[in-house]
Protein backbone atom coordinates (compact mmCIF):
# COMPACT_ATOMS: atom_id res chain seq x y z
CA UNK A 1 0.00 0.00 0.00
CA UNK A 2 1.26 3.61 -0.57
CA UNK A 3 1.89 5.67 2.36
CA UNK A 4 -0.49 8.21 1.53
CA UNK A 5 -3.28 5.62 1.36
CA UNK A 6 -2.15 4.80 5.20
CA UNK A 7 -2.14 9.35 5.75
CA UNK A 8 -5.57 8.85 3.85
CA UNK A 9 -6.86 6.12 6.14
CA UNK A 10 -5.75 7.57 9.24
CA UNK A 11 -7.09 11.35 8.65
CA UNK A 12 -10.17 9.46 7.76
CA UNK A 13 -10.64 7.58 10.44
CA UNK A 14 -9.68 11.11 12.40
CA UNK A 15 -12.17 12.98 11.15
CA UNK A 16 -14.63 10.47 11.59
CA UNK A 17 -13.96 10.66 15.87
CA UNK A 18 -14.39 14.15 15.74
CA UNK A 19 -17.66 13.70 14.01
CA UNK A 20 -19.16 11.37 16.64
CA UNK A 21 -17.63 13.22 19.44
CA UNK A 22 -19.58 16.63 18.37
CA UNK A 23 -22.41 14.63 17.71
CA UNK A 24 -21.93 13.53 21.24
CA UNK A 25 -21.64 16.72 22.78
CA UNK A 26 -24.55 18.30 20.77
CA UNK A 27 -27.17 15.31 21.84
CA UNK A 28 -26.08 15.97 25.44
CA UNK A 29 -26.19 19.78 25.36
CA UNK A 30 -29.84 19.08 23.83
CA UNK A 31 -30.93 16.75 26.75
CA UNK A 32 -30.16 19.48 29.29
CA UNK A 33 -32.35 21.75 27.62
CA UNK A 34 -36.19 21.74 28.84
CA UNK A 35 -37.88 21.12 25.55
CA UNK A 36 -39.34 24.31 23.40
CA UNK A 37 -42.79 23.50 21.56
CA UNK A 38 -41.66 24.13 17.85
CA UNK A 39 -44.93 23.49 17.14
CA UNK A 40 -47.32 26.36 15.61
CA UNK A 41 -49.56 27.84 18.61
CA UNK A 42 -53.00 26.32 18.09
CA UNK A 43 -51.70 22.91 16.17
CA UNK A 44 -51.47 21.45 19.43
CA UNK A 45 -49.33 17.84 19.71
CA UNK A 46 -51.60 15.45 21.71
CA UNK A 47 -49.54 14.89 24.82
CA UNK A 48 -47.29 17.03 26.95
CA UNK A 49 -45.33 16.50 30.10
CA UNK A 50 -47.19 17.78 33.10
CA UNK A 51 -44.77 19.86 35.69
CA UNK A 52 -47.71 20.87 38.30
CA UNK A 53 -48.47 17.31 38.76
CA UNK A 54 -45.25 16.07 38.76
CA UNK A 55 -44.59 12.78 36.95
CA UNK A 56 -47.25 11.78 34.76
CA UNK A 57 -48.65 13.12 30.81
CA UNK A 58 -51.47 15.30 30.27
CA UNK A 59 -53.96 13.06 28.60
CA UNK A 60 -55.82 15.51 26.00
CA UNK A 61 -57.59 14.23 22.48
CA UNK A 62 -55.37 15.24 19.70
CA UNK A 63 -55.90 18.51 18.37
CA UNK A 64 -56.49 19.72 22.00
CA UNK A 65 -54.42 22.15 23.72
CA UNK A 66 -53.10 20.94 26.96
CA UNK A 67 -52.26 23.78 29.62
CA UNK A 68 -52.51 23.39 33.69
CA UNK A 69 -55.15 20.43 34.43
CA UNK A 70 -56.98 21.31 31.68
CA UNK A 71 -57.34 20.86 27.80
CA UNK A 72 -58.29 23.46 25.12
CA UNK A 73 -59.81 22.97 21.79
CA UNK A 74 -59.95 26.08 19.33
CA UNK A 75 -62.75 25.92 16.54
CA UNK A 76 -62.11 26.92 12.48
CA UNK A 77 -65.60 27.32 11.68
CA UNK A 78 -67.59 30.34 13.12
CA UNK A 79 -71.10 29.70 14.85
CA UNK A 80 -73.72 31.05 17.29
CA UNK A 81 -72.73 31.38 20.67
CA UNK A 82 -75.36 28.52 21.21
CA UNK A 83 -74.54 26.32 18.27
CA UNK A 84 -70.06 26.72 20.23
CA UNK A 85 -71.73 25.44 23.16
CA UNK A 86 -73.64 22.22 21.72
CA UNK A 87 -70.08 21.55 19.91
CA UNK A 88 -68.54 21.73 22.98
CA UNK A 89 -71.00 19.59 24.50
CA UNK A 90 -71.05 17.02 21.96
CA UNK A 91 -66.88 16.68 22.69
CA UNK A 92 -67.90 16.20 26.27
CA UNK A 93 -66.74 19.65 27.14
CA UNK A 94 -67.93 22.88 27.67
CA UNK A 95 -67.30 26.82 26.34
CA UNK A 96 -64.45 28.16 27.75
CA UNK A 97 -65.05 28.98 32.00
CA UNK A 98 -61.96 31.50 32.59
CA UNK A 99 -60.68 31.05 36.32
CA UNK A 100 -57.92 33.59 36.16
CA UNK A 101 -55.89 35.95 34.40
CA UNK A 102 -53.05 33.33 33.74
CA UNK A 103 -55.31 31.57 32.35
CA UNK A 104 -57.12 34.55 30.12
CA UNK A 105 -52.51 35.29 29.33
CA UNK A 106 -52.66 31.28 27.97
CA UNK A 107 -56.14 31.76 25.70
CA UNK A 108 -54.70 34.76 24.36
CA UNK A 109 -51.22 32.96 23.29
CA UNK A 110 -52.65 30.06 21.75
CA UNK A 111 -55.39 31.80 19.83
CA UNK A 112 -54.66 31.77 15.92
CA UNK A 113 -55.76 35.27 15.46
CA UNK A 114 -57.46 38.47 17.52
CA UNK A 115 -60.94 37.49 15.85
CA UNK A 116 -63.43 37.63 18.68
CA UNK A 117 -63.87 33.94 19.99
CA UNK A 118 -66.88 32.82 22.19
CA UNK A 119 -66.48 31.94 25.70
CA UNK A 120 -68.80 30.32 28.16
CA UNK A 121 -70.51 33.61 29.75
CA UNK A 122 -73.46 34.73 29.16
CA UNK A 123 -76.93 36.64 30.42
CA UNK A 124 -80.33 34.69 29.48
CA UNK A 125 -83.15 36.68 31.32
CA UNK A 126 -83.42 40.66 31.92
CA UNK A 127 -81.86 41.86 35.00
CA UNK A 128 -79.29 38.68 35.32
CA UNK A 129 -75.86 38.60 36.26
CA UNK A 130 -73.31 37.48 33.79
CA UNK A 131 -73.42 33.54 34.40
CA UNK A 132 -70.77 30.97 33.31
CA UNK A 133 -71.86 27.68 31.43
CA UNK A 134 -70.62 26.13 34.85
CA UNK A 135 -73.28 28.24 36.88
CA UNK A 136 -70.42 30.43 38.83
CA UNK A 137 -71.39 34.20 38.29
CA UNK A 138 -68.82 36.23 36.69
CA UNK A 139 -66.39 37.49 39.39
CA UNK A 140 -66.71 41.44 38.27
CA UNK A 141 -63.06 42.07 40.74
CA UNK A 142 -61.30 39.89 37.94
CA UNK A 143 -62.90 40.82 34.84
CA UNK A 144 -65.24 42.90 33.27
CA UNK A 145 -67.32 42.68 30.18
CA UNK A 146 -67.30 45.69 27.92
CA UNK A 147 -70.42 46.10 25.98
CA UNK A 148 -74.22 46.13 27.14
CA UNK A 149 -75.45 43.70 29.70
CA UNK A 150 -78.47 42.88 27.92
CA UNK A 151 -80.94 40.25 27.68
CA UNK A 152 -79.33 37.32 25.71
CA UNK A 153 -75.87 38.15 25.48
CA UNK A 154 -73.21 36.32 25.46
CA UNK A 155 -69.07 37.15 25.73
CA UNK A 156 -66.70 36.97 23.65
CA UNK A 157 -63.26 37.33 24.07
CA UNK A 158 -62.00 40.52 21.30
CA UNK A 159 -58.85 42.67 22.10
CA UNK A 160 -57.46 40.93 24.90
CA UNK A 161 -61.04 42.02 26.82
CA UNK A 162 -64.36 40.31 27.20
CA UNK A 163 -66.80 41.83 25.43
CA UNK A 164 -70.87 41.76 25.07
CA UNK A 165 -71.93 40.38 21.81
CA UNK A 166 -74.96 39.01 20.23
CA UNK A 167 -75.67 35.52 21.00
CA UNK A 168 -76.76 35.45 17.65
CA UNK A 169 -73.36 36.14 15.63
CA UNK A 170 -71.19 33.91 14.03
CA UNK A 171 -67.89 33.89 15.72
CA UNK A 172 -64.96 31.10 16.56
CA UNK A 173 -65.61 29.37 20.26
CA UNK A 174 -62.70 27.65 22.66
CA UNK A 175 -64.01 24.54 24.21
CA UNK A 176 -62.09 23.77 27.18
CA UNK A 177 -62.19 20.03 29.56
CA UNK A 178 -60.58 18.23 32.22
CA UNK A 179 -57.44 16.31 30.94
CA UNK A 180 -57.54 12.65 31.35
CA UNK A 181 -54.85 12.89 34.29
CA UNK A 182 -56.13 11.03 37.38
CA UNK A 183 -55.96 14.13 40.01
CA UNK A 184 -54.45 13.57 43.48
CA UNK A 185 -58.20 12.50 44.89
CA UNK A 186 -57.86 9.61 41.95
CA UNK A 187 -61.00 11.49 40.14
CA UNK A 188 -61.12 12.85 36.60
Amino acid sequence: CPRWHRTALGLGWAGNLILLGAVMALAVLVSQYPSQNPQTPGVPQSTERSHSRGAGCKLCPRHWVPHRDKCYWLSDGSKYWSRGRDDCSRKRSRLLVIQDWKEMAFIQNIRRDQNPVWIGLNITSPGSNWTWVDGSLLNQTLFTVSGPAEENSCAAIENNQIQSEICNTDFKWICQKADGHPSPSGTS
